[in-house]
């Protein structure tokens, strides 16, 4: 089992659980806030449980790397055989710029082979040829991070349109250490009664979630964030297949992460 360490309130709890085998995907940076338009921030992206890096990404796995401008335009960003995917950007406009990567969708279905371990393999139900099925699931991932500049520390964050996304309910200028608000979209909708949980860049055990909340009917929950830092939240939601689609599969799995600058 994986530890994990919640944070209940202001009471650190260790509490013994299961992250999942699947790898989470991030999106960091070298800067992360800037006074004016014109400034530079080296952006890369994290793939597996340890932050600030664990694996490579393969370029192939990725179907979207986008810098979106404050006006809503997507500049495509360079993808590089299998690395961190660098990229240099630069910031021409004042507002939050969102930094978006999607996975292709990939389909994994956990086995339990004649010694009895549990293994995972690759592509739906109807490729196991060896082992006893124990359920299989349909993947996406989604990251985003949030650069600001300028004037933009007054002006609320816009949705990226992803599948699942988190988004702060206050404007940049409140993104400090205390109780930061945020939203749980999933297809454009506000998404209840789910587990949102938190870590900032730093905190021991580097595998860990430091924070677990639930979102309410609106889709919001509050994450109170003790230190200044570089913080990352994630939201899972499984849900099961529906039609003839569980002959391949049984699970729709949807993860997606924000990466955000919180100052003291």
């Amino acid at each position: 089992m994986r530890r994990v360490c919640f944070v209940l309130g202001i009471l650190a709890v260790p509490i013994a659980a299961s992250l999942g085998s699947a790898h989470d995907l991030k999106v960091l940076a070298s800067r992360w806030a800037f006074d004016a338009k014109g400034g530079k921030s080296t952006i890369y992206l994290s793939w597996g449980h340890h932050l600030p890096v664990d694996d490579l990404v393969d370029a192939a796995a990725i179907e979207r790397y986008d810098l979106l401008t404050p006006d809503g335009s997507a500049k495509p960003l360079k993808k590089t055989d299998l690395s961190l995917q660098t990229n240099v950007v630069q910031l021409d406009a004042e507002g939050v710029h969102q930094v978006i990567v999607c996975r292709k969708v990939a389909v994994f279905t956990f086995v339990v082979d004649e010694e009895g371990n549990r293994v995972m393999k690759r592509g739906p139900k109807s490729a196991v040829k060896e082992g006893a099925i124990d359920y299989s699931l349909r993947s996406q991932q989604f990251a985003k991070a949030l650069l600001v500049v300028g004037t933009a520390k007054k002006e609320t964050v816009k949705p990226a349109g992803l599948p699942l996304e988190i988004v702060p309910v206050e404007e940049p200028a409140k993104w400090c250490k205390g109780d930061l608000h945020f939203r749980v979209l999933f297809q454009g909708k506000p998404l209840g009664e789910e587990m949102l949980t938190a870590t900032r860049i730093g905190f021991q055990p580097a595998d860990a979630w430091c924070y677990a909340t639930s979102t309410n009917h609106a889709g919001e929950a509050v994450v109170r964030a003790d230190q200044a830092g570089i913080w990352v939240l994630r939201v899972h939601v499984r849900k099961p297949a529906r039609g003839a689609a569980r002959e391949q599969y049984d699970y729709e799995s949807y993860t997606s992460t924000l990466t955000l600058e919180v100052r003291p």
